[in-house]
């Protein structure tokens, strides 16, 4: 990833990576071999290497793992520019989500996994792919509030249920925990 120079020239067109993975559970040869790209690359070309814990599952999340990772780093030689937590952008990732469905680029569905996954593959809209704004801001809500409804929701990307890729067909990008 390359960072685009802004006005304020605050990349000045270096290259910036990311390591990020799940603190659920101990990292094992595939991580080793990402990290290894992600840190090796950014060193080659000038640029930085950001230790990001994608913590966003906290029922499977623990410290201990974060603890670990961390001196995993240490023992491969591999030295991290900054460590953050996708958790410390909850607050904008919301905002984006609620941008997304004031925009109609996103709703809320409600569909059981295998089927959502049936009818992904088959190319086939959910029910609620056109449901009005203030329906999707209402099962939105249900999400936020944690409640026993809203646990069974997600927030879907509007993109193309025909696209050849079927992992670009309204994927799932956004739930709650």
């Amino acid at each position: 990833i390359v960072a685009e120079d802004n006005d304020s020239g605050k990349h000045d067109g270096r290259v910036h990576t990311r390591f990020p993975p799940e603190p659920n559970g101990y990292l094992h040869i595939g991580h080793a071999k990402a990290m290894g790209l992600s840190f090796s690359f950014a060193k080659a070309a000038g640029g930085e290497c950001n230790l990001r814990f994608d913590d966003t599952n906290p029922s499977k999340e623990k410290v201990e793992f974060v603890e670990n990772i961390i001196e995993d780093l240490k023992t491969l030689g591999f030295h991290h520019d900054k460590m953050t937590y996708s958790s410390d952008y909850f607050d904008k990732f919301y905002t984006y989500a609620l941008q997304m469905i004031d925009l109609g680029l996103a709703y809320v569905d409600d569909t059981p996994v295998e089927q959502l996954r049936e009818e992904r593959g088959e190319g086939i809209e959910s029910k609620h792919r056109s449901n009005d704004k203030a329906k999707v801001l209402e099962m939105f809500e249900e999400m936020k509030q944690g409640t026993e409804y809203g646990l069974t929701c997600c927030l879907r990307a509007k993109i193309d249920m025909q696209d050849k890729n079927k992992a670009m067909r309204d994927p799932i990008i956004y739930r709650c925990n």
